[in-house]
């Protein structure tokens, strides 16, 4: 069954790990929660058949794609660049040195392929700093670049899908996460 979501009706939905009382025994009659990649809307899905008790591996929201690209930030002590590993709806992974400080609000400019300006994240948080590596939440971005993020991610999405399929066809394996081979 292709789950699609209600708002958008892109097919870019993720299940996540459900959350209260009420999703918990909703799940003993076959109502799932998901979250659209896209448009992060969170709704449930009724998947007759299927038997779901444990709860996804990846306690992420947002399904990652592996990118590489430069991108700039900045904290309250000055700029630093670095490269973007991964990203999502919600945030990204990338390499820098020296690395902020967990907890940290930083400006991203990330230079993305085929946009033809940075896209500015206003406010992202530090999350995880592991050596050079680090991984951030987004906060707040402004509309216009709220969409600018989601056309990237979504071509992002669609090349991944063309890419496993194909890979899928010829018996390789699948594209992989770097960042969480990592860790």
């Amino acid at each position: 069954m292709e789950v699609r979501c209600p708002r958008c009706g892109k097919d870019f939905v993720r299940q996540v790990r459900r959350e209260g009382l009420a999703e918990i025994l909703a799940s003993a009659a076959c109502l799932y929660p998901f979250t659209c990649q896209l448009c992060a809307h969170r709704f449930r899905v009724f998947q007759w058949g299927v038997r779901s008790t444990e709860q996804p591996l990846d306690q992420r929201k947002y399904e990652r794609v592996q990118v590489g690209f430069p991108l700039s930030f900045s904290t309250d002590t000055g700029l630093a660049n670095g490269a973007a590993l991964d990203m999502s709806m919600g945030g990204c992974a990338f390499k820098t040195a020296p690395a902020p400080a967990p907890g940290a609000i930083i400006q991203l400019q990330l230079q993305a392929p085929g946009l033809e300006r940075p896209l500015v994240v206003d406010a992202a948080v530090v999350r995880s700093v592991r050596s050079v590596y680090v991984g951030s939440e987004f906060l707040r971005l402004r509309p216009e670049e709220q969409y600018r993020l989601t056309q990237f991610v979504a071509s992002m999405l669609t090349a991944r899908r063309i890419t496993d399929d194909a890979a899928s066809q010829t018996g390789r394996p699948r594209e992989t996460d770097s960042v969480s081979e990592m860790r």
